[in-house]
């Protein structure tokens, strides 16, 4: 019997726990006849015990091992495991009352005899195990003191903190000394936690922190406001402590021994809010059983939208790019193995080459789009409008046209806050896309639509991989304005947003993502310094000026009068803020379409008057309709 339990247990199990085990549980038999009967009346019972003494063990020992019992490593034992084995002590308890009325020629013991043994056993094996813990944690204690590399702080002392502390007692490899936690909540002052006392509050940080010594701190709350983010930042770098985040807010992750426990301080860390909820159901609907095709999937945005639109197991993705590079990665990711060749499609197209973009919609018949392919550098686009225009307006033209055309059931085009009053040839291509899409929207009455946001953390080519470069390089770091502003955004929380935008849209609506307060671009910058360890004295910040096609602020509302919709983060244009009650406000549309983009195959001079002249008569007040 022992030898096929024992195959069900893996390298931890060892013989001399269930030894130990086995004395515990017998002597506790005794001890509990004891207590029971007392010194004068034991030996009446002693006699059928001796009989039966050795089966009860047996059934003790047969039922912890069939529990679980001696996977659990001693050093680590918690309240759970402690629980595990009171079950299995209370339910082996009734096999040994079964078991003397069987064998009950040699006598019947008193049936509170076993109630008691059963508490005395529990407490028995529980003690052993928790001084074998106490044991381990006060030589690690000893260890971490003569090896330490230095000592932390938890900033929070909620159910994170409390599960950050039980891993770092618990764990050998981690040679920090832990000093305790710092809280907001009075009710924890002059506590302990796992042993570790609550120092202080948010106000009395930095004397907590010079008193002690501190090397490091880790901040334990799940969604920290970047402000508090930041403000630690800044401190640590001038008192020379490390400031880190717990790395998962799940309690199996926390106190699994294969993870990260925390991680350094990323510039995401203080700039994001917490992230969007988002309506799986009605996205899986959206790609239940639908083609999908991703334009631009090579790129930051399509990639990400790529990403996961794959998670909802469309019947086909098309990623189509016309960088074989980025393609080739897209791909690549979203591949992992070859039974999905049916499944992921990569398409090497240009969008402006509207012949083989026709046969690619022929041959795998799109139902859902989403188009994210452009150019979309402000400076490069100033100096070169007329590619600019053949990219933006022209790829965008064909792709509308061709989705009217094998009627797509759905269209997004990813637009820009560059789009709104725009100053620059960046923003007005962006503007006429989102005229273009509420047209076809309008004429075909489908849910074709424009989702309008900001700046995006980590998108290739952006602002935060340069500025890095110039800090790594010592410097300067050059801003065009101290007071320029932008909105940020995480890509997944930007893109999740998009995917959800797509299932509340109407026939040519405009949606505009809820991007928080704008950053100063100025203490963006100084944010990253700290965050790699520089100073304003060590690295200069030079500024440049605006550039052509900048402008001091962002803007995402063209009226001011758009409206909630059923996510907090989403708000809507119905039917665009274009002026359509009649067929020729749509012809008189396509034809300057159709003009801007002769001009831009020829580099006429009148090109950006055209698009001034499109993008001025696009204002107004929005058409009731």
């Amino acid at each position: 019997m022992f030898r096929i339990l024992q195959r069900f247990y893996p390298a931890h199990f060892s013989w001399k726990h269930v030894l130990a085990d086995a004395f515990l549980v017998s002597i506790s038999l005794y001890l509990s006849l004891w207590l029971r009967l007392g010194e004068g009346h034991i030996e009446s019972h002693l006699s059928t015990l001796n009989h039966l003494a050795a089966g009860f063990v047996i059934l003790r020992i047969i039922t912890l091992m069939a529990f679980g019992i001696y996977r659990s490593m001693w050093r680590y034992v918690s309240t759970q495991d402690g629980a595990r084995l009171a079950l299995a002590i209370a339910i082996s308890t009734p096999m040994n009352i079964s078991l003397s009325y069987l064998f009950n020629d040699f006598g019947l013991l008193p049936r509170s005899f076993f109630i008691i043994d059963a508490f005395v056993a529990t407490a028995a094996l529980m003690s052993i195990r928790v001084a074998r813990r106490l044991l381990f944690e006060s030589s690690l204690h000893a260890q971490k003191s003569q090896l330490s590399l230095g000592k932390l702080l938890i900033y929070g002392a909620g159910q994170n903190g409390r599960l950050m502390a039980q891993r770092l007692l618990s764990d050998p490899n981690r040679a920090r000394e832990l000093l305790g936690f710092i809280d907001d909540d009075p009710n924890k002052y002059n506590k302990t936690i796992q042993g570790l006392p609550v120092l202080g509050k948010h106000s009395e940080l930095e004397t907590i922190l010079v008193k002690s010594g501190c090397s490091d701190l880790v901040v334990a709350i799940t969604n920290p406001p970047p402000d508090l983010m930041r403000e630690l930042v800044l401190l640590g770098r001038k008192l020379n402590v490390r400031i880190q985040r717990i790395a998962h807010f799940d309690a199996s992750q926390i106190l699994s021994r294969s993870e990260a426990l925390y991680r350094q301080v990323e510039l995401k860390d203080l700039l994001t809010r917490p992230s969007a909820e988002v309506d799986l159901p009605s996205l899986k609907n959206l790609f239940d059983n639908k083609v999908v095709l991703v334009t631009g999937a090579g790129g930051s945005i399509g990639a990400e939208l790529s990403r996961q639109i794959s998670r909802f197991s469309p019947t086909k993705l098309l990623l189509l790019d016309h960088s074989e590079f980025n393609l080739y990665e897209i791909d690549t990711e979203l591949r992992p193995a070859t039974d999905r060749f049916e499944k992921i499609i990569p398409v090497l197209v240009d969008i402006k080459d509207e012949a083989t973009l026709a046969q690619v919609f022929d041959k795998y018949k799109p139902q859902i789009v989403f188009h994210a392919a452009a150019y979309k550098h402000v400076h490069l686009v100033e100096a070169n409008p007329s590619s600019a225009i053949l990219n933006n307006v022209r790829g965008t033209w064909n792709l509308l046209k061709l989705c009217e055309k094998f009627s797509v059931e759905r269209f997004v085009m990813i637009s820009t806050d560059k789009a709104v009053n725009p100053v620059g040839v960046m923003g007005a291509t962006k503007r006429v896309c989102e005229l273009l899409t509420s047209m076809i929207g309008f004429r075909t009455k489908k849910p074709y639509s424009s989702v309008r946001f900001g700046n995006v953390l980590g998108s290739s080519g952006s602002l935060i991989p340069l500025l890095s470069k110039q800090i790594e390089n010592g410097g300067p770091v050059t801003l065009t304005h101290p007071d320029m502003t932008r909105f940020f955004m995480l890509i997944p929380e930007a893109v999740s947003l998009v995917l959800m935008s797509a299932t509340l849209s109407q026939p040519g609506d405009i949606n505009v993502l809820k991007m928080g307060e704008p950053v100063r671009i100025l203490d963006l910058a100084k944010s990253l310094m700290a965050l790699m360890g520089k100073t304003e004295n060590e690295i200069d910040i030079a500024f440049t000026g605006i550039r052509p096609g900048e402008k001091m602020f962002e803007e995402l509302y063209l009226t001011g009068d758009e409206l909630t919709t059923r996510h907090s983060d989403i708000l809507t244009v119905p039917h665009g803020d274009i002026r359509f009650s009649r067929e020729e406000s749509m012809a008189t549309l396509v034809t300057q379409v159709e003009q801007l983009i002769r001009q831009a195959q020829q580099s006429d001079a009148e090109l950006l008057p055209t698009l001034h002249r499109m993008i001025t008569a696009s204002s107004g007040p929005q058409l009731d309709v």
